[in-house]
């Protein structure tokens, strides 16, 4: 459907509501234009709720031009109110000066009232005595105001002023009479005045006058570029009397401001935000006849709050008592939504400016405070918006943007139509400061729809992206939780790295438009909460934790002790309220600060809980989700958290830790729940095959929870760019598969979490899943007799986990998500990425694809050159053509083997002892090994391979993964084990049966002098330096006792270890 712009309001007012609705039309903008067809900011993309405008090629250019523009949103109030007054100079006897200052120093006073006013730049006042002296400190310039004293004698301070504008005729001159009985020695000088004094005060003991003199100065000067640059909002006042204005202005700047603070911190706006915000408060501008407010209200009229005029003032150079109400006549013409309020100090008056549509104040009054304060709540929107039915009567209140939302909702259509035809939500936004919102639905009237829902609709969809656009690419401040329904905060401080991925996430979905309309997938972020590392530091000071840092101390203790301390009392009221808008399970992760960094990334070293959430006692919810996060606190002190400091060389004492509570993503399957779709993804391929490129990225995919591919499970391997291609080795049919899956028990209420992160996880058979109607999207049948994979379930035999009614039929479009997700990650990071993912149905029957984590990816780089073809039969111990890690290890003479000949795959987790016990004792020589053994080395399915933990081969600069005649794996590529390996520049050799250029000479390694044998294993030492090279841009490696030949290339360097 064309978009289309509205008609100018006078040539629409009258027929567009039956035109719009005849042409079955919604209301919307042409982009680029404005409410009333004016050029205006790209920022507001109203129009995308009519029309859909992604363009799949345009993935990283559109992300950058969203970004670009929601900067240039958040830059416009930096551009704000860009002339400041500094440096004052004030001209006044010196018992003028004495007076000024007998209840406190000037500058003292006009600090004062900045502070009340939490205004942040206050001016500096430099006193001259005489004429004299004065001009001499204004000729050297850098004043950016003056202000004369004049008590009886007005002719030397005009005269002054004169010489002044001479000079520097840019710099405002101010008169200010010392009370009202001097002014009476102006009148004579009037004209004289007009020409080289910019305005006249009197000050009569009110020190709050020095604020609204600047102010008036200031808004003056910035009124043009703000309402140009940030629409900012003006008010105009008429009056002429120099004893009225001198003490109303003053009062309105304290009106203006307190009114604006209010509304910031009511928003509850991130912190510099709210400064920001500060700076688009209504610019308040005095006129002192008739044509000079006519001249103002013409320049400004787009930009008009409201009108506070006197009645009785000069028009045609002549004093007219009617004047206030001809300048009210021509405003209702002009604009007749427009509020205005008359203030006079004739009470009969008062009727006058009711009949005309005003409000009316009395100058005399002595609540006159109180009452302008009221004037701009109820007029103006400042305050709650107070909900009405026709009869006036109130119907409930929004204090701020969210409760608003949730209002506009639930109201009767009465009411909707009542403040709909009053424009009372324009005003309300109005005064907010969203200005390009409130214009957009002050445009349309109740008749351009079709009836209360579609008029409903309208403004919620505003509403909505008006609270996605405040909320873009930025954590929420503490206790509040973003528009969508996205994110919270529930503690301050830094949200470590894992928050900075997810916080990254949530801005990528937010400023790009993924293709849903395309691919019939929705891309989302599961809501989050952050828990700041402030909360951390708060627990461990109260209760005096930090000896842990050193404190070397088993793990049962470490978690008992944390265990027995209580969170701080206001987290846990957060934690309450965030637990009241969730029912679904909850997965508490950590994130430290080191964690998801570049080169050490710190992957699965802390803790990670999954709880049900599903306890009928709300207080029994709490205490688990509280004991979830104090165990996350716990695990920074962990055996395998220190044993990664050790090597990364880091200190622990260093390390901070966040917490991050996200909805568990999946769908309940009787007692289980658990996702579609589960795994990680990578955008660079490090071992492509047949035509594929390492570009074209890889992608680990699982039933059921992610915990399965981290851990290390056999699962589905698929290039995303060619996910027809298998990646797999031919042949494997049901033997490569997965065959079991990790679901969340939601009946299992009682659990223990100091138990370990899988005390309330099970390990089902795949059996448990063909019940589930989206099995049949993931799985294939195995044709024993065919020999051959039949997608989908509807036939008998084995079921095969590789997902081909998504990747090669397409029942969703999976696989261009995941691609679509891995480019725009990497465009975005300026490097390799890796993400965590889950694929559910949404509640609308869409597959919804989560975005869990992103994090840079460790990639190879160009250091030594090895070249297998040149090897000699016999000389090398290793040879990969599928290796990781940078140059050239020395200072080894050690190498740790599984004896092949006592190889057990049904002993592994013995075998995983007994390599921790070796590693121990190399530890304590301080000597490095190499490590080589069949299968995957880190996985926790010890059917796969030897199921160590990082702190098991902490000492390892090599580990090698190697593969039998009758037991062949996948390699590790995917798990938190793997990443954090290749991060710490342990290199990594893979050795697949049957290739010709990747093997372990086993007879070689059983020819090495052995210094211990256990079980299962083999320590050897050499008696010579064992070289290990890599090389990271081919990808291959080997391990010789021997120097091999290298050829060194331009980026050559060499890793030295000091043993």
């Amino acid at each position: 459907m064309p978009l289309r712009v509205r008609p100018p309001p006078h040539q629409a007012r009258r027929h567009r509501g039956s035109r719009l609705r005849r042409r079955g039309l919604r209301p919307h903008l042409r982009p680029g234009h404005s409410v009333d067809g004016e050029p205006r900011d790209r920022g507001v993309a109203l129009a995308d709720w009519v029309t859909p405008r992604y363009d799949s090629g345009m993935y990283f250019n559109e992300l950058v031009a969203s970004y670009d523009r929601e900067r240039r949103e958040r830059d416009i109030f930096h551009d704000l109110m860009r002339y400041r007054v500094r440096e004052i100079l004030l001209v006044a006897s010196l018992y003028d000066s004495f007076v000024l200052e007998s209840d406190g120093a000037l500058s003292e006073q006009i600090y004062g009232e900045f502070f009340k006013l939490n205004l942040t730049t206050a001016p500096r006042v430099s006193c001259a005595y005489t004429p004299e002296s004065a001009m001499e400190m204004f000729g050297t310039g850098g004043y950016d105001m003056v202000i004369l004293m004049a008590g009886l004698d007005f002719d030397t301070p005009l005269a002054l002023a004169t010489r002044m504008k001479s000079i520097w005729p840019d710099i405002p001159v101010l008169l200010l009479a010392m009370n009202n009985s001097s002014l009476a020695g102006l009148d004579s000088n009037r004209a004289e005045c007009h020409d080289s004094i910019d305005r006249v005060f009197v000050w009569n003991g009110y020190s709050k006058l020095f604020v609204g003199m600047i102010k008036y100065v200031e808004d003056l000067r910035n009124v043009d570029n703000d309402t140009r640059v940030g629409m900012v909002r003006v008010v105009l006042l008429i009056e002429d009397s120099v004893r009225y204005y001198s003490r109303y202005l003053p009062l309105l700047y304290s009106v203006v401001m307190k009114q604006t603070q209010q509304l910031v911190e009511e928003e509850r706006s991130i912190e510099t935000y709210k400064i920001l915000r500060m700076r688009g408060r209504p610019k308040v501008l005095l006129a002192t006849s008739y044509e000079e407010a006519v001249s103002l209200y013409d320049r400004y009229e787009p930009y008009l709050l409201t009108v506070i005029s006197d009645v009785r003032y000069g028009k045609e150079g002549l004093e007219n008592p009617e004047a206030g109400f001809h300048f009210l006549a021509m405003t209702k013409e002009r604009k007749p939504d427009l509020p205005v309020l008359i203030q006079s100090s004739e009470p009969d008056n008062r009727d006058k400016a009711y009949a005309l549509g005003a409000s009316f104040a009395d100058k005399n009054s002595n609540t006159l405070a109180r009452e302008l304060g009221l004037f701009f709540q109820a007029q103006l929107g400042f305050g709650p918006f107070v909900f009405r039915n026709p009869e006036g009567e109130e119907i409930s209140r929004a204090r701020n943007m969210l409760e608003f939302s949730e209002q506009i909702r639930l109201i009767p259509p009465e009411s909707l139509l009542f403040h709909a035809v009053r424009n009372h939500f324009s005003a309300w936004l109005m005064a907010r400061g969203e200005v390009r919102f409130a214009r957009i639905i002050r445009n349309y009237l109740p008749e351009d729809f079709a009836g209360p829902t579609e008029l409903r609709d309208f403004v919620c969809r505003a509403l909505d992206d008006l609270q996605r656009g405040k909320s873009r690419g930025v954590i929420p401040g503490i206790g509040v939780i973003a528009g969508d329904r996205g994110l919270a905060r529930l503690g301050g401080g830094s949200v470590g790295g894992k928050g900075r991925g997810l916080a990254f996430i949530k801005s990528l979905i937010d400023n790009l438009a993924f293709p849903k309309a395309q691919t019939g997938v929705d891309i989302r972020l599961p809501y989050t909460a952050f828990i700041g590392i402030d909360e951390f530091e708060r627990f461990m000071d109260q209760h005096g934790l930090w000896g842990f840092s050193w404190y070397a101390a088993p793990e049962t203790e470490v978690r008992k002790a944390f265990l027995a301390r209580p969170l701080d009392g206001e987290l846990v009221s957060r934690l309450r309220a965030f637990l009241a808008t969730t029912d679904k399970p909850l997965a508490v992760r950590s994130s430290g600060l080191f964690e998801d960094m570049l080169m050490v990334p710190f992957s699965g070293v802390y803790d990670t809980f999954i709880i049900p959430n599903a306890d009928p006692d709300p207080e029994r919810r709490l205490n688990q989700l509280c004991d979830a996060i104090r165990l996350i606190y716990a695990s920074l002190y962990s055996e395998s958290s220190r044993s990664y400091f050790d090597v990364a060389g880091y200190k622990i004492e260093e390390e901070r830790m966040a917490v991050v509570v996200q909805e568990l993503v999946g769908q309940r399957q009787g007692r289980w729940y658990y996702p579609l779709i589960a795994g990680t993804a990578q955008s660079y391929n490090y071992y492509p095959i047949s035509y594929l490129k390492p570009d074209d990225g890889l992608c680990v995919a699982a039933l059921g929870l992610g915990s399965y591919v981290v851990e290390g499970g056999e699962a589905h391997r698929f290039c995303p760019r060619y996910p027809k291609l298998d990646v797999v080795a031919p042949g494997r049919g049901a033997g490569g598969t997965q065959r079991w899956f990790y679901a969340l028990d939601m009946e299992r209420l009682d659990f223990d979490l100091s138990a370990g992160e899988e005390a309330t996880l099970s390990r089902l058979d795949l059996s448990e899943a063909e019940s589930d109607p989206g099995f049949a999207k993931v799985a294939s049948t195995w044709s024993v007799d065919d020999d051959r994979l039949e997608p989908g379930v509807s036939a008998r035999g084995p079921r095969i986990i590789d997902f081909a009614p998504v990747l090669k039929y397409e029942a969703f479009q999976f696989a261009t998500v995941v691609e679509a997700a891995l480019e725009v990650g990497a465009k975005s990071m300026g490097l390799p990425v890796e993400i965590e993912y889950a694929v559910s149905d949404g509640p609308d029957g869409i597959p919804v694809f989560y975005l869990l984590q992103i994090k840079p990816l460790i990639q190879n780089s160009d250091k030594v050159s090895v070249d297998l073809g040149d090897l000699v039969a016999g000389e090398c111990l290793v040879a990969s053509e599928r290796c990781m890690g940078n140059g050239r290890v020395r200072g080894v003479y050690d190498i740790v083997y599984v004896d092949p000949a006592r190889w057990n795959r049904a002993e592994t987790e013995a075998i995983a002892s007994e390599i921790a016990a070796l590693n121990e004792s190399l530890k304590a020589e301080g000597r490095h090994f190499a490590l080589i053994g069949p299968g995957r080395w880190g996985t926790r399915d010890h059917w796969l391979g030897v199921p160590v933990s990082f702190a098991q081969i902490s000492n390892a600069k090599a580990i090698v993964e190697a593969d039998l005649p009758d037991f062949t794996v996948d390699s590790s590529l995917g798990s938190h084990f793997f990443h954090n390996v290749t991060a710490m520049n342990i290199g990594y050799f893979s050795a697949a049966y049957g290739s010709a250029a990747s093997f372990v000479d086993w007879d070689a390694l059983s020819r090495l002098p052995a210094v211990t044998r256990t079980a299962h294993c083999v320590h050897a030492r050499s008696e010579t330096e064992i070289d290990i090279s890599m090389d990271g841009r081919q990808g291959q490696g080997v391990i010789r006792v021997s120097p091999i030949r290298l050829t060194p290339g331009e980026k050559s360097d060499t890793i030295v270890l000091q043993s």
